[in-house]
């Protein structure tokens, strides 16, 4: 009974104070915008070796490179390393909300820039696509 408690003791001081671990978010997948809304953006990210890849396609460019993701207190946001914006050349950077990708597209008139000038649409909004 002793060698019972004993081992009860140990084994619940070993797991007070262990950090819980941590989910790994998923973010590999297909990701479209939605055609309705005047422009077409394919985007598919998956998970090497080396860490995350994209590739994107528009109706006028088609590119791929390594995706940097930044998780912290304020959101999951995504680099596309290499996909650089029309105006200016700024490597094209959005956010990570509700399993959708949102990009900023243009700027306003303090902030003036534009990624993809196939678009329109001020919030690029791709969404998981099957």
């Amino acid at each position: 009974m002793k060698n019972v408690l004993l081992i009860l003791t140990i084994l619940i001081i070993a797991s007070c104070g262990q950090p819980k671990k941590k989910a790994i978010q998923q973010y590999d997948g297909t990701y479209k915008t939605d055609v309705t809304k005047g422009c077409l953006i394919e985007l598919i990210i998956s998970l090497k070796l080396d860490g995350y890849h994209y590739k994107i396609k528009t109706n006028i460019r088609e590119q791929e490179g390594f995706l940097a993701i930044n998780e912290s207190e304020e959101g999951v946001y995504f680099k596309f390393i290499g996909l650089l914006g029309t105006e200016p050349q700024d490597e094209i950077e959005g956010k990570y909300i509700d399993h959708k990708i949102v990009i900023q597209n243009f700027g306003n008139s303090m902030n003036q820039y534009l990624n993809f000038s196939e678009c329109d649409t001020k919030y690029l909004e791709l969404i998981p696509s099957k």
